[in-house]
């Protein structure tokens, strides 16, 4: 789905650019066709929603100081309502980030966003090890990235493209040259042969493969009241019994993980230094949302709107208003075949860490 646009840009005193119009190709689908439509940066602007960050009226304040600030990437995606983010490296004393859309003549919106540093938590909560296997896994991969700014969207804002240029500035008031992002708000859907109930097989986990049914464990040292230490073999225990996977032709999905968990009774094994363990749970993930492929860089993504978890006796329903992006990565699709990779770089020592789940009909 997607199509990657690459601009001149020339900064003049305030923060805008003269750059080549978009070289928009013939859609061959509806879908295409909606993403590839340059949408009025004036109504996007006013679509946005950033946590802690003030709109205003006006150009953002021009460059002054020194201040480094580079972005890895300059076109990205986004999804409608979920939005997208945007990471970067900055220095200590960084205090926040302008953000102005453009038009296609260079001229800028009415509007900007001042976006002040908040706190970032990256990794996701892991209370429980049943959401299926995308959360469970996608947290071992490299997320370190020091800033990250949140930009969700309102219902206003449809599927298209459009740019923006960013600024930081730090607490002493310089302000960063500006870059230049443009982004294409992706439609729901995607490959037609990814339509219909996908049934999980295996995962593949480096060297080791877990098939339906098999129950995958992980030994613990227990800590023990006495000042000693005991390893428990196979101390929390998962099994995967099913995980019905649907996407539907008009861009949702729905997917529920049923297992079995068995974890150790940590706190009576502590008292007693000898390993006790739970009764056998039931679990069960129910999640709903959307979903987007990008059929030239097969990559899927599944951003989740609403989800009913069972775990230890409880359950918890919770509807997320902008969604929460789930998944997004390398997926290839065949008639019978859906392979999902979450291949990355661990953090720490650099190592490659391959992971892949298999589906099929």
């Amino acid at each position: 789905m997607k199509k990657i646009y690459l601009f001149t840009v020339v900064f003049l005193l305030v923060v805008s650019c003269n750059k080549d119009k978009l070289n928009i190709e013939a859609p061959s689908d509806d879908v295409n066709s909606a993403e590839q439509v340059a949408l009025n940066p004036d109504d996007v602007s006013g679509g946005i929603l950033i946590e802690n960050a003030i709109n205003k009226t006006g150009n953002a304040p021009s460059p002054s100081g020194t201040i480094a600030f580079n972005l890895d990437e300059t076109t990205e995606s986004a999804f409608q309502k979920n939005g997208f983010d945007i990471t970067f490296n900055a220095p200590d004393n960084y205090a926040g980030a302008y953000i102005q859309l453009e038009y296609e003549d260079g001229t800028m919106a009415k509007d900007y966003w001042d976006a002040p540093k908040v706190v970032n938590v990256f990794s996701k909560s892991a209370n429980t090890k049943n959401k299926g296997v995308f959360i469970q896994k996608r947290n071992k991969l490299n997320q370190d990235q020091e800033i990250l700014i949140d930009i969700d969207f309102e219902d206003s804002v449809p599927a298209g493209t459009f740019c923006y240029f960013i600024c930081i500035y730090d607490t002493n008031g310089n302000i960063s040259q500006p870059t230049e992002v443009c982004v294409e708000v992706e439609s729901w859907g995607g490959n037609s042969n990814i339509v219909g109930t996908w049934n999980f097989v295996k995962e593949v986990d480096n060297d080791e493969t877990i098939t339906v049914g098999t129950m995958d464990c992980e030994d613990s040292t227990v800590y023990c009241n006495n000042n000693t230490n005991l390893v428990v073999e196979n101390a929390y225990c998962w099994t995967i019994a099913s995980i019905p996977l649907t996407f539907n032709e008009d861009g949702t999905y729905s997917y529920t993980s049923n297992a079995k968990s068995r974890d150790i009774d940590y706190q009576l094994s502590q008292e007693n230094c000898e390993a006790f363990f739970e009764e056998e749970k039931e679990d069960k993930y129910f999640s709903k949302g959307k979903w987007a492929y990008d059929e030239e860089e097969e990559i899927l993504t599944l951003v989740e709107f609403e989800y009913t978890e069972t775990y230890n006796d409880m359950t918890e329903s919770v509807t997320r208003e902008n969604g929460e992006l789930l998944y997004n990565g390398k997926t290839s699709v065949s008639s019978n075949d859906l392979i999902i990779s979450l291949d990355g770089e661990l953090d720490g020592d650099g190592t490659v860490y391959e992971y892949k789940i298999y589906f099929g009909k």
